[in-house]
């Protein structure tokens, strides 16, 4: 949640004169989550499964990351509990260790078309999951690529310092300079001075849409984790508004048998992009 205010509106000064004139344009809302430890346990508790369904169907496009799953079968059955106009991509698992991770991409069919999708081959190994890049293009002039990552923990400087890098990559192999980067970075508490990110994604290339004062974790402790970053020339269709989904504050828990960190110790977070505002 953003610190003292449910939605947050950036730049003032250079949106709010074009987003009163569009103030009936289409959108799209675009979501990144972790879901902790996705797979077969998580779907055994159909509570979690069914919040976690209703929070993804509220989306355009949603950015999944820590799916731990060995087998498609979780995914399989998730899907099922979304209406029929969702499909999605599932990247390859990742890790150098036996805990490997899939990235997993489900988008609205009426909105979203899928042009191409790969994962960084990441030559120098830098990666401990390679992130996957996603190709979208709307019925309108939005088009945008969709990079989905979740950053090593203990490697987190490193990782997130080769990030603009990626984003070169997928840029050229698609010809397509707006980009959204959306994941866990890890980028605060012990794992990273968050400080740090203004380097590696400068005002003039970069702009930050959940920024350093938000609270993207369950627990107790105020770190923000989570994080979507577009490039600047993604800012003309950016809408304005963002956030952090507090499910827990959302759904009555009282009357469940479940507690908030059995759905996932990460909020989603969340960015509205317009569909029609596009020039390049």
């Amino acid at each position: 949640m953003f610190r003292n205010s449910a939605l947050r509106y950036f730049p003032l000064f250079l949106l709010l004169s074009f987003h009163a004139l569009n103030a009936d344009a289409e959108t799209i809302k675009l979501y990144s989550f972790n879901i902790q430890i996705f797979g077969a346990s998580k779907m055994a508790k159909p509570e979690a499964a069914r919040i976690l369904a209703d929070i993804v169907s509220q989306a355009d496009v949603t950015a999944i990351q820590e799916v731990r799953s060995r087998d498609i079968a979780p995914v399989l059955e998730f899907m099922k509990l979304l209406p029929p106009k969702y499909a999605y991509v599932l990247g390859p698992r990742e890790g150098r260790s036996g805990s490997k991770e899939q990235y997993w991409v489900i988008y609205d069919t009426t909105k979203l078309r899928l042009a191409a999708e790969t994962t960084w081959a990441d030559p120098d190994d830098l990666f401990e999951r390679n992130p996957l890049g996603v190709y979208f293009q709307t019925k309108d002039a939005f088009d945008f690529i969709l990079i989905n990552n979740h950053i090593q923990p203990s490697n987190a400087a490193r990782e997130i310092a080769a990030l603009p890098e990626v984003v070169r990559y997928f840029q050229e192999l698609w010809g397509e300079p707006d980009v959204v980067l959306a994941g866990d970075f890890n980028a605060d508490g012990n794992y990273y001075d968050e400080t740090m990110l203004a380097g590696v994604f400068p005002e003039n290339e970069y702009h930050s849409i959940i920024t350093n004062e938000y609270d993207t974790t369950v627990a107790l402790s105020d770190n923000t984790y989570d994080r979507i970053i577009i490039t600047a020339s993604a800012l003309e269709d950016y809408a304005g508004a963002c956030g952090v989904i507090r499910f827990d504050e959302l759904y009555d828990f009282t009357e469940l048998t479940i507690q908030p960190q059995q759905v996932s110790d990460h909020y989603p977070v969340w960015a509205e992009f317009f569909v029609d505002a596009d020039t390049d």
